[in-house]
C-alpha cells in the first residue's frame, strides 16, 4: 500500500519535501519505514539510524506493529539546540 509520510527538520531538508510517498506491506513497523525510505533516498541514512517514527500520532519502537489502520506516519530527527 501507499502511504504518505510526513518528514521534519534535517530529514525534510535533505529530501527536499516535507512529506514522501512510500509503499509499505503489511505488517507496517518502524523498522520497515524506515528501510522503505533508506531505500528511496540513500542520503537520509545516516539520519535515519536516531530518527523516531509516530504511526497515528504514536511513538513506536522498532519491531512494534502498527495498528491495522494506518492514517498518519512521520518521522522525528533528534533535536538539538540552546
Amino acid at each position: 500500500m501507499m502511504f504518505n509520510v510526513k518528514l521534519f527538520a534535517i530529514l525534510a531538508e535533505q529530501i527536499g519535501h516535507s512529506e514522501v510517498q512510500l509503499t509499505l506491506t503489511a505488517p507496517i513497523t518502524a523498522a520497515a519505514v524506515k528501510t522503505a525510505l533508506r531505500a528511496q533516498y540513500p542520503q537520509t541514512a545516516s539520519v535515519l539510524a536516531d530518527c523516531l517514527v509516530a504511526i497515528n500520532q504514536t511513538f513506536v519502537s522498532e519491531e512494534q506493529f502498527a495498528p491495522s489502520e494506518v492514517t498518519e506516519i512521520a518521522l522525528i530527527p533528534p533535536v538539538s539546540g540552546g
